[in-house]
Formats: C-alpha cells, sequence, structure tokens
C-alpha cells in the first residue's frame, strides 16, 4: 500500500516537472485602444483543454502545460484575433508560429516570438450594413429602363400619330392589320401542343 502511494506521488513530480508555463498579453493598438474594452468572458484557450482569463495588465497565463502542440486562441465576441500554433518541448521551450483555418497544422506561418502577444485584427462584425438607395443602379436596372421606355413611348407616340401625313398613316395601319392577321394564323401553344399529343397518340395505336 505505501509503494503504490509512493509511485503515485513520483507520478506526479514526474508530471509537474515536465509540465511547463505559457504566457503571452494582449497589447493594444489603433483598433483596441484600451484592454478594459474586452468583454469580461474574453477568454484565452489552448486547444479548448485549457482556459484562462486576461489580467487588467492584459497577461495571460497558463500553469503546468504538459508538453505537445497547441492552438492558442483569444475567444472575444467583440474583436477577431490572429490564432496560434503552439509547441511546447519537453526541455521547456515554449515556440509559436501563426495558424491559418483551412490550412493543414503541419503549414504554419510565421514564427511568433515568446511570450506571444496578441493584437486585435479588426471589430468583429456580425450584421451587414444594408446599402443606401443608390439611383445611379436603379438607372442601370435593364426592367427600369424597360418600363421607363413603355412609359415614354405611351405619350410620345399619339403625339407622332397626330403629326403623321394621311399617307403614312394608312401605311401603318395596313401594316399593323396584316401583323395582326399573321398573328392569327399562327397556332397558338396550347393548339401547338394538343396536335403533338395526337400525333404521338396515332404513332403509338399504329
Amino acid at each position: 500500500m505505501i509503494g503504490v502511494f509512493v509511485y503515485s506521488i513520483l507520478c506526479v513530480l514526474m508530471a509537474t516537472a515536465h509540465a511547463i508555463r505559457v504566457e503571452g498579453n494582449v497589447a493594444t493598438n489603433g483598433i483596441l485602444a484600451d484592454v478594459r474594452q474586452l468583454n469580461p468572458t474574453t477568454t484565452v484557450s489552448l486547444s479548448g483543454m485549457h482556459s484562462t482569463l486576461i489580467l487588467a495588465n492584459g497577461s495571460f497565463v497558463f500553469e503546468q502545460v504538459p508538453p505537445g502542440s497547441y492552438l492558442l486562441e483569444v475567444n472575444s465576441i467583440d474583436f477577431i484575433f490572429s490564432k496560434l500554433r503552439v509547441d511546447v518541448k519537453e526541455d521547456g521551450q515554449v515556440n509559436g508560429a501563426y495558424a491559418g483555418n483551412g490550412i493543414g497544422w503541419d503549414n504554419t506561418g510565421y514564427s511568433v516570438p515568446y511570450p506571444f502577444t496578441f493584437r486585435a485584427r479588426a471589430h468583429a462584425e456580425y450584421f451587414t450594413e444594408k446599402q443606401a438607395f443608390n439611383m445611379l443602379a436603379m438607372f442601370k436596372n435593364p426592367m427600369f429602363l424597360m418600363i421607363g421606355f413603355s412609359a415614354i413611348m405611351m405619350f410620345v407616340m399619339p403625339k407622332m400619330m397626330k403629326n403623321l401625313d394621311p399617307e403614312m398613316m394608312k401605311e401603318l395601319q395596313d401594316s399593323q392589320a396584316s401583323t395582326q392577321n399573321m398573328m392569327k394564323e399562327v397556332p397558338s401553344l396550347s393548339q401547338m401542343f394538343s396536335q403533338a399529343q395526337q400525333q404521338a397518340k396515332q404513332r403509338s395505336q399504329r
């Protein structure tokens, strides 16, 4: 029993001896002018297994981190920060490099000096701002152009017709009458569809 107790203590001591301290800070810039602008719920996490709060001076610390590779990120609802891949070595060395979304874990960006410093890249935006009314875009709309042209022709055509001489008026009326007769002679879509069905039925009966 005593041997098991001693063995457990030795395992704990060995794990503690290999545990490393990982630390860094959140620095101010033109986007984040004061660390106190961060929401109180803002945390820093290591692959979701370790999480800590940010102190008033912007610093954060992870105690007793086992050797391994981790994703270090600032979890903020108001600001966007870069993510880092952190490699904790057994000899106590801590290395970091930028990590990107959609990139393989082995493909890292530029190395980052330790202790790590995070700076806000942008404000987090969850809503798309509604675009203001654009008169020019409305006039470029093909549908608007067609409606506008039709409306203009409704007012212009009667005046143009009044100014036509009798001979041109008669030619225009004859042209319209011939066009209407041609349209009457052309079968409608429903008639064409009905004829096609009848022909198909006759072929199947044969």
